[in-house]
């Protein structure tokens, strides 16, 4: 596990000093190799979601209780929004140069099927091999990083789609859309839209996409009720308000 925050990480992350103890990913696991022959997917702890049923929203904002925030003193001097460190187990992504190795073309859209706290768990154990770049919390909004921009998260199953996008996880299940407040699509709205404007990726529908679109893919996330035409409404409504995507001062 990296001991610290990555070097492309936005500018205003704040590392956390929370606990391990936390979400599950939707995402199948691609081991890294010198290509496809190298990839290894597993299926991310399927029937978890059903463990927690209706607490979890109640678990959701439990979280948010010591959680580390953005200070307020220190508004970021970049687009991408506040965002917190907590890194995911080296064991679970590809060390990378990316864009350098790999241009980066897609966004990947997600959602746990767990809880955030579980989420968190999974990905800093070594023994999951998955991760993605960011996961979004439900009830306020907060965006981890697990891993930094320039290297390959294990989201997609799929090692090209891998190697060239950035995986981001919503806390959630597909069929459940209380879990999709506004204050997720807002701070994941933000969020994809910085990503966007940094490597210039379009942001329509052939470049933001669902799990469920990656060839190959056995998932079905973001599923039904996630609104596509409020999400890219708001990424665009981002990038066109100004100053989005400036690139990270490390990265």
């Amino acid at each position: 596990m990296d001991a610290e925050p990555l070097n492309d990480e936005p500018p205003n992350a704040v590392p956390s000093d929370t606990p391990s103890s936390g979400g599950a990913s939707s995402g199948d696991a691609s081991r890294s190799g010198p290509g496809p022959a190298g990839v290894r997917r597993r299926r991310a702890l399927g029937g978890a979601a059903t463990l927690l049923g209706a607490a979890a929203l109640g678990a959701a904002t439990a979280f948010s209780v010591g959680r580390p925030a953005a200070s307020a003193a220190s508004p970021p001097p970049e687009s991408y929004p506040p965002t917190h460190w907590i890194p995911a187990s080296s064991a679970n992504y590809t060390v990378s140069g990316r864009p350098g190795s790999y241009p980066v073309e897609y966004l990947v859209i997600h959602v746990t099927q767990e809880t955030f706290p579980d989420t968190v768990k999974i990905f800093q154990d070594p023994k999951s091999k998955v991760s993605a770049h960011y996961a979004v919390a439900s009830a306020d909004g907060y965006i981890a990083q697990f891993v930094r921009e320039r290297d390959i998260a294990w989201h997609a199953g799929n090692w090209s789609y891998n190697t060239r996008s950035i995986g981001i996880e919503h806390e959630g299940w597909i069929d459940r859309p209380e879990y999709f407040t506004d204050a997720l699509y807002q701070a994941s709205a933000r969020l994809a839209a910085a990503v966007c404007a940094r490597y210039g990726i379009p942001a329509d529908r052939d470049h933001i996409i669902g799990h469920i679109e990656v060839p190959g893919s056995t998932h079905t996330d973001p599923g039904p009720y996630w609104d596509w035409d409020r999400y890219l409404r708001l990424v665009t409504g981002h990038l066109t308000a100004g100053g989005a995507g400036r690139p990270p001062a490390g990265g």
